[in-house]
């Protein structure tokens, strides 16, 4: 134990976590002796004789935990980008633990009743974010089971036990099928019509495989370009297939049993509490606040987009019949294809035309000085700070005063271990502590784009810029984190109101000002031509339709899992498409489908929230039109931004805070408008 690093203070700079000497044989040692000194710490509050007040109470609780919180950031850091068999078993022993311990915690009675003492006592005196933690730490125990009988509390260990262990082996599923799968190419001919900057990235793959030819694999940079590009029709059926069909082949790694058992599980759960349906529990504390806001917003957009939806499914249709000839019928594989057809004819733009013009490094550069002009923060980066893996960078953030405020760690290639997918995460809370020093946070960026060749740099599609700004946004959230309690810190907000920072950001994509300050041809150093650019924005809304009915979609089945009020006991795939029947734009493939993949909501902080999505991109469209009035590089309204949402973390409620930045409750009709829907939305 004097060796375990997670047990010494950090010697390193801005006391980083030393990754180059932790090792996965210190992690269980180091759990079981943080379980073991907060439970001390637990005893130590529970034992005071003293009347219970915030600071012997809730303020010493907040105070628990410290090497617990280092061990877990290291643990889901190296879950979610270095995962192997070694790691997996580990990390089932590690939750099971923390679990428990979770749970012994939330279920201590006498440390409840303390609890609910001081909110008695002082709860309508506090103010600020001490009236903002009493709450929510009540509220976190009530909602762990500290009101229930002796018998439940039993009842609800063994089942936040049983999710704990369901909802690690879907994750090890779905990344071990992802990983196994490679379409192998080794004819030339069956490369007709792949990017160039696609088929080096396959060799190269298939060099590092030790194999002849080129592979194509399910991450993200790989399966999109070749579905949009492959004249293959026969390769991107199989490609579709072996994604789609994540989790559903009837092999080792099929999740739709653990999709049953989650989903029922989860359902025991609410009821425990005393809710009609894990929705009801979840939304309860949402912005939303109940199922009937979160329905009656995705039946609006329903509403509003599906007729632009199934027009602009039939004008793809309409021309893939053109070239195939009238009897071709469009299978889901052939959507991106033909897609990218319609909107190379109507805006004589693809997704390849802007990658010459996006190296990583330079997209990199144009972000940070977009966060230099919104908010005067400058990066500096920094080679001596240990990393988890060879691919992060490391950058140091300073205030426009010179200020030290944060850490951000960036991490952008796909590797094998590594989910996929893109995330910010935050792997040191900010907090000030009781002599005022304001401990920093420090954050990951993570995405999985398309890696550098030997002779070209990594470069990025737009939409992959896009992607980028939207993590980025995540970690301004973070960065930005400036309250007392770390419980209460920035970015561990209300999960439908967390994506409003990211997708924000999105809305300077595509702006002139802004892709011209870094965006050079990587050969030649020319800025993107202004028709090119022009191209770019009247393409902006293209299958804007299709796209919201494919989120409302996902939504809806989110919902659908989420609000059964009995044992679900049918055929998982069969029960998906019923859900989304209505919204059915493409014919339905009987052996495919999202939920036993959907890992944003079988294992993530999306159950019964993946509206989030919609529901942010609401509250982002309302608030990037106040920019808009001012000048989109407002500083003057970034500050607002700044000191009101993304500084004050959880400090206050969300609505409290967006009526402070915008003045006003979020209207849907900045979205509609953004988007050129011009129906009439009602309020269903």
């Amino acid at each position: 134990m004097e060796n375990n690093p997670f047990l010494q203070k950090y010697d390193t700079p801005f006391e980083a976590i030393p990754f180059d000497k932790i090792e996965l044989s210190h992690i269980i040692p180091a759990i079981k002796h943080g379980i073991a000194v907060e439970q001390q710490q637990i005893d130590a509050i529970v034992e005071n004789v003293a009347q219970p007040t915030f600071e012997n109470t809730i303020e010493a609780l907040e105070g628990t935990g410290e090497i617990i919180s280092k061990v877990t950031s290291v643990l889901n850091t190296y879950m979610n980008s270095r995962s192997d068999d070694e790691l997996q078993t580990l990390s089932e022993e590690a939750y099971s633990l923390l679990t428990e311990h979770r749970n012994n915690i939330y279920l201590n009675e006498e440390l409840f009743e303390k609890i609910r003492a001081v909110r008695n006592a002082v709860g309508d005196t506090l103010i600020g974010e001490q009236k903002r933690l009493l709450d929510t730490v009540y509220q976190n125990f009530v909602r762990a089971g500290a009101e229930l009988s002796k018998e439940d509390k039993e009842k609800y260990r063994e089942l936040s036990q049983r999710l704990n262990k369901l909802e690690l082996k879907f994750q090890e599923n779905t990344l071990k099928e992802t990983d196994a799968f490679t379409l192998h190419i080794t004819e030339r001919e069956k490369l007709d019509g792949l990017p160039e900057r696609l088929i080096e990235s396959a060799a190269l793959a298939a060099c590092e495989a030790g194999q002849e030819g080129w592979i194509f694999t399910l991450h993200r940079p790989s399966y999109v370009p070749f579905l949009t590009f492959s004249t293959q029709r026969e390769l991107r059926r199989q490609l579709y297939m072996a994604y789609s069909s994540l989790g559903a082949k009837g092999d080792e790694y099929d999740n739709r049993a653990i999709v049953v058992q989650i989903v029922n599980t989860r359902l025991e759960v609410a009821r425990l509490l005393g809710y009609n349906t894990y929705s009801e529990y979840i939304t309860s504390e949402r912005m939303a606040q109940n199922v009937d806001a979160v329905f009656s917003l995705l039946g609006r957009l329903s509403w509003s987009y599906l007729p632009t939806a199934s027009r602009e499914v039939d004008e793809i249709c309409e021309l893939a019949r053109e070239i195939e000839g009238k009897d071709f019928e469009m299978m889901p594989w052939d959507f991106l294809y033909y897609s990218e057809k319609l909107k190379q004819k109507k805006h004589s733009i693809n997704d390849e035309m802007l990658r010459p013009y996006l190296p990583l490094e330079q997209v990199l550069h144009g972000i940070a000085n977009l966060a230099t002009r919104l908010y005067g923060i400058t990066f500096r980066k920094n080679d001596e700070i240990p990393v988890y893996h060879p691919d992060v960078k490391v950058f140091e953030v300073y205030d426009f005063d010179g200020r030290f405020l944060a850490l951000l760690y960036c991490d952008f290639f796909p590797r094998k271990g590594k989910r996929s997918g893109a995330w910010m995460d935050s792997i040191k809370g900010q907090y000030k502590d009781k002599n005022g020093i304001d401990h920093r946070p420090h954050v990951t960026l993570t995405t999985n784009a398309t890696k550098p060749t030997a002779d070209k740099p990594a470069m990025l599609t737009i939409d992959e810029v896009n992607t980028l700004l939207h993590e980025f946004g995540h970690c301004l959230h973070g960065i930005f984190s400036d309250v007392t309690y770390e419980s209460l810190c920035s970015p561990d907000v209300l999960w439908d109101f967390v994506e409003l920072p990211s997708q924000i950001m999105e809305n300077f994509t595509t702006e002139k000002e802004f892709l011209n300050s870094f965006a050079f041809h990587y050969e030649t150093g020319e800025t993107i031509p202004d028709e090119v650019l022009q191209k770019v924005n009247d393409a902006r809304n293209f299958k804007v339709g299709y796209n919201c009915i494919r989120q409302v979609g996902l939504g809806l089945i989110d919902q659908a899992w989420h609000n059964i009020s009995k044992p679900f006991d049918g055929e998982v795939l069969a029960y998906e498409h019923s859900v989304t029947e209505a919204l059915a734009l493409l014919p339905r493939v009987a052996s495919t489908g999202i939920t036993p993949q959907f890992s944003h909501i079988m294992t993530g902080g999306y159950s019964a929230g993946y509206y989030s999505y919609k529901w942010a991109e609401m509250l982002d469209a309302d608030a990037f039109a106040l920019f808009k009035e001012n000048g989109v590089f407002s500083t003057k309204i970034a500050q607002s931004f700044r000191d009101n949402i993304l500084a004050r973390g959880n400090s206050e409620h969300p609505k409290v805070l967006y009526r402070k930045f915008r003045g006003s409750d979020p209207q849907l009709d900045a979205m509609l408008s953004r988007d050129g829907i011009e129906t009439i939305c009602p309020h269903l």
